[in-house]
């Protein structure tokens, strides 16, 4: 019996990311062998159609190393076989775009310095944990809850043992904010990892500790993430109701961007206020042309205050869920690009799927291209699953089964088997 070949998606969807031709990615492969002292390679974008198409399983050893450099070294990321499509792939020689760590972590340095004090922590100490935080929102979409939160549960772990030790006042607050901070980061990835009683307990632990310092952006932060936890257990009135309450914490301040784009706004458009989902959305938009909010793809998880894109892409979404998809189509091209640029494979699944449903759902369906962009956005997140790109990817999936096409069946199919690779990263336990 002929073995059936398949596409190798994987491989597609890090070409059209990379935006590279098959003739390109040849040509780069060629010169990139001649300057590396290995091997000269003579590959052809004939051997690229067929690793694409699946004619060829896999390259060879020599062409899987330079490959893999070229594009890693296009999509500004450390890439591995298997991101390629080639999971079974060992290489003696792996290239590499990131530099590889050879320090301490920032929680063994703090450790080591606490020791040299006697009663107070030095203020050092606090410093180098915040930098840590800092450096974990940073790193999280790249490599996400699994790998992450053990060491925001050790920081939090450190940071409890100093609150119980004498400090000053003025540390004690520090120490306090920080706390709130590692206990809210963790409330956030357990929704990520759909660990709904989780991020509810570290969500109440997180509130308790900035009430008692009175830390109001914070509070409003923390119930941002409450209202994010209850959106996806399908809580929507509640959803609303954290994030209103978050609001009377910070009105207008940098917080209130989040809280009514990720939070109101998107639980309003699943209970069909659309006048509400505009009147949240535009008085985000008003804050965000007064306050200094960053360029580009803001983190997801970050104190700081959402970018337009983020804050677009958010806006998408709720209309989404209203059904306006034009005006999903619209946010959603408008942050298009700068969610391609980013770190962020989330936003790009996130983006692509609600493009595509807006795509099958609208008064013209493109069937077709709606299905392209859903199996890239399942590509995109298949090694860092999350809850949310699990939920959406079978949103879609519903909106395609009312179309007779094979692009709709294939999709499904891939969905199937996606899902059942990610289970155990993705899909929700039950809130107790």
């Amino acid at each position: 019996m002929a073995q059936v070949v398949q596409p190798n998606r994987k491989l597609i969807a890090v070409m059209e990311e990379a935006r590279v031709s098959n003739h390109g990615l040849a040509n780069r492969m060629q010169q990139a062998s001649q300057l590396d002292a290995g091997e000269p390679l003579k590959t052809s974008n004939t051997n690229i159609a067929k690793y694409k198409n699946g004619t060829t399983a896999q390259p060879g050893a020599r062409a899987c190393v330079v490959m893999l450099k070229v594009l890693s070294d296009l999509v500004h990321r450390d890439l591995s076989p298997a991101d390629i499509g080639y999971p079974r792939m060992r290489l003696d020689q792996v290239p590499t775009t990131a530099i590889v760590e050879s320090f301490e972590s920032p929680l063994l340095i703090a450790e080591r310095l606490q020791r040299l004090g006697e009663i107070d922590v030095d203020d050092t100490v606090l410093d180098i944990v915040d930098f840590a935080v800092s450096d974990i929102v940073g790193r999280y979409e790249v490599e996400g809850p699994e790998r992450l939160a053990p060491e925001v549960i050790s920081l939090r772990r450190r940071i409890d043992d100093l609150i119980l030790q004498r400090q000053h006042p003025k540390q004690l607050l520090r120490l306090y904010e920080l706390a709130a901070k590692l206990s809210g980061m963790l409330s956030y990835m357990a929704v990520n990892r759909g660990r709904f009683s989780h991020a509810r307990m570290y969500a109440r632990e997180a509130f308790h500790v900035a009430s008692l310092i009175e830390a109001g952006p914070l509070q409003a932060w923390i119930r941002g993430t409450e209202s994010f936890c209850a959106y996806y257990m399908g809580d929507y009135v509640v959803a609303v109701a954290l994030a209103e309450e978050g609001l009377r914490y910070a009105p207008d301040g940098p917080q209130a961007i989040r809280l009514l784009s990720n939070g109101l706004a998107r639980a309003l458009g699943k209970m069909g206020d659309m006048s509400g989902v505009h009147a949240a959305i535009d008085r985000a938009c008003v804050l965000a042309e007064l306050l200094p909010v960053p360029d580009g793809l803001s983190p997801a998880l970050t104190f700081e205050p959402y970018s337009y894109a983020r804050l677009a892409a958010n806006a998408a979404t709720a209309y989404l869920s209203g059904g306006d998809y034009g005006r999903t189509l619209q946010y959603g091209h408008a942050v298009e690009s700068l969610v391609d640029e980013s770190d962020s494979v989330w936003s790009r699944s996130l983006v692509r799927l609600d493009i595509a449903t807006a795509l099958v759902k609208a008064s013209v369906p493109d069937v077709e291209h709606a299905v392209h962009l859903g199996a890239e956005a399942l590509t995109f997140s298949e090694d860092r699953p999350i809850r949310s790109v699990w939920q959406r990817a079978h949103e879609f999936g519903a909106a395609t089964q009312s179309f007779d096409a094979s692009e709709a069946r294939n999709y499904n199919v891939f969905l199937r088997d996606w899902s059942e690779r990610v289970r155990d990263f993705s899909v929700p336990q039950k809130a107790s």
